[in-house]
């Protein structure tokens, strides 16, 4: 028996016996059995204990309690056997009825009482059968009304809507513990009988007395309005207003249900000023799956190919580029997206209908669903055929220029040749003049290389140097990448000319052994860091400190120490001359690396 069960039984012996026979699942022929043993147990009691002037008095109870407890048809049967067996303790073979004629009519008058007695027994149980059934029943069907309301109370309760109930003029009767949390309302007594509509502002107040009046005529209607809080924190909410139906079906209160959508609000804003930003934008913005297929393109990304009024739908991003750099976008620029969440790089797009190259900035960046999940990749691309232009005609120009400035110089070279051409003393004078002046162009090379901007220091090593020993083996250079700026790059360049050039009259490129090292190093990190040069000779002849510095030596430490804002010194070793450099590495460079 289940514990519903045993709560619901009564508590007398009485009550006991016949609940318990009614969830006593016997087969029929069990409970027939039971009954005649229990009529025959009766009889055999009755011959023992019970006189013959009261036959029937054991058989009465004994019949009941089978009919009771067995059901009508044992009883009936009990009730036959108990007249049967009356009968037959009675009579004797010696009589010619076997029982006296009053005997007969006892047991017939005892026979039908007991017949009428189990029926209505019978009927009895049934009855009790069916009361318990409905008292279960009714159990049953609170346990789970308690739980339904204890459920929708929790709903309710754990909700994030705010739900209400109004009366038909609109007025609040009821709302929700989930409601008051997010409507901030801490005691609804203060709220309850309030117009709801007051509640709402601008469109949104008369959508609620719009829905209102809808919900008195039967119809549900739903909108989205801004309202604030009770404390006043401004939301924006969607509405969903139903009626309630009464006992005759007709409204009879009213049902709001308000979601607060203020996030989702922000982030469709969001979506739409992007959007739009995307839309007006001059740059060309596109999006595409993971499988490579286009699915979105502005206006100026179809103006810059010549898609205007095409179908994107059948495009993928190999289509924009010639073969050669689709290979490369899938190898090398995708695969960077996935794994550093951006590229930035220039490629040529194709124009769709002139078959054009585009230069173009390609950016591309990850696009990802709510749960950081790819689903494709975006990008930002610029046009880059001005700029592309605009350096060609800097390079252009820097060519010219640099064509023009060396025939300044060799005009210059050429001048001061014929000026101290006869003057004896002038002829080293006038071949220094030169050399310098091919220092000179040879620094300009670099600057006009590079638009004027800056200079790679290796870069205008090797050139400066060359000319005086093979690099990497007379002269060895060695230190990180810097980039010097364009206004230290000339007299850097001159003073490794005479640098160069003193080594290879009295120094360690004057023999056949010797060799020079220059090296620069970067120490400290950000405002900090400094830049030092060194020139160490090795391997020339004895180095022994000159009785007067000529211009080359003057040059060396007054120019370096000038334009780089530090200091310059030059050390006669006798191993080999040593110069040594070193300023601020912001005054000297602009980019620096490894």
């Amino acid at each position: 028996m289940d514990a519903l069960m045993i709560r619901s039984l009564p508590v007398s012996f009485f009550d006991r016996i016949v609940a318990w026979s009614l969830y006593l699942q016997l087969p029929i022929v069990v409970r027939y059995l039971l009954a005649a043993i229990t009529i025959l147990a009766v009889g055999w009691g009755r011959v023992l204990f019970v006189p013959d002037t009261l036959p029937w008095l054991l058989f009465i109870p004994a019949t009941i309690a089978i009919a009771l407890v067995a059901g009508k048809g044992p009883g009936l049967f009990a009730a036959v056997l108990s007249t049967a067996t009356g009968i037959a303790s009675l009579g004797t073979i010696e009589h010619p009825t076997w029982v006296p004629r009053q005997q007969w009519v006892s047991a017939t008058l005892f026979l039908v009482v007991m017949l009428g007695i189990v029926m209505l027994t019978a009927e009895l149980r049934e009855s009790l059968r069916r009361a318990r059934r409905l008292n279960e029943e009714l159990v049953e069907s609170e346990r789970q009304a308690v739980e339904r309301q204890a459920f929708l109370s929790g709903v309710l309760a754990s909700s994030t809507d705010c739900i209400k109930v109004l009366d038909l003029d609109g007025k609040l009767t009821f709302m929700s513990e989930g409601g008051q949390r997010v409507m901030e309302i801490s005691d609804f007594n203060e709220v309850v009988g309030c117009p709801w509509p007051d509640f709402w502002q601008d469109a949104g107040n008369a959508e609620a007395k719009a829905a209102i009046e809808a919900a008195k005529r039967g119809e549900a209607r739903s909108f989205i309005g801004k309202a604030d809080t009770y404390r006043g924190t401004p939301k924006w909410w969607h509405v969903a207003v139903s009626p309630i139906a009464g006992p005759d079906g007709r409204p009879d209160r009213i049902l709001s249900v308000s979601r607060d959508i203020t996030n989702l609000r922000a982030s469709e804003e969001e979506r739409d000023r992007f959007v739009r930003l995307a839309e007006n934008s001059t740059d060309f913005i596109g999006m595409a799956r993971t499988d490579g297929s286009v699915f979105y393109v502005n206006d100026a990304a179809r103006r810059l190919v010549g898609l205007e009024g095409a179908d994107i739908t059948r495009l993928t991003i190999a289509d924009f580029f010639l073969p050669e750099q689709v290979e490369t976008v899938m190898r090398e620029v995708l695969p960077a997206v996935d794994r550093d969440g951006h590229w930035v790089g220039e490629l040529d797009f194709r124009h769709f209908r002139t078959s054009e190259l585009i230069p173009v900035l390609y950016s591309v960046f990850p696009v990802t669903d709510a749960t950081g999940t790819l689903i494709g990749y975006g990008t930002v691309t610029r046009d880059f055929r001005e700029r592309r232009r605009a350096e060609d005609d800097m390079r252009l120009m820097n060519g010219e220029l640099a064509h023009r400035l060396k025939n300044v110089l060799a005009v210059v070279q050429s001048v001061a040749a014929q000026t101290f051409r006869g003057i004896p003393e002038a002829e080293t004078a006038s071949q220094s003049l030169s050399a310098r002046l091919v220092a000179l162009g040879a620094a300009t090379d670099v600057l006009t290389g590079r638009s004027w901007r800056s200079a790679d220091l290796c870069e205008l090593a090797t050139r400066a140097l060359s000319p005086h020993g093979r690099i990497g083996e007379r002269i060895l250079l060695s230190g990180p990448a810097v980039t010097l700026k364009p206004e230290l790059t000339v007299a850097f360049a001159l003073a490794l000319h005479e640098l160069a050039t003193n080594a290879a009259k009295y120094g360690a490129l004057s023999n056949e052994t010797g060799h020079v090292t220059l090296a620069w190093s970067i120490n400290g990190d950000r405002d900090d860091a400094s830049f030092a040069v060194c020139w160490r000779e090795e391997g020339g002849p004895p180095v022994t400190r000159p009785q007067r510095k000529g211009f080359g030596s003057v040059l060396i430490e007054r120019s370096l120490r000038s334009y780089f804002s530090g200091k310059a010194a030059t050390d006669y070793r006798p191993e080999g001359l040593v110069f040594e450099l070193e300023a601020r590495l912001g005054d000297a460079a602009i980019v620096t690396g490894n």
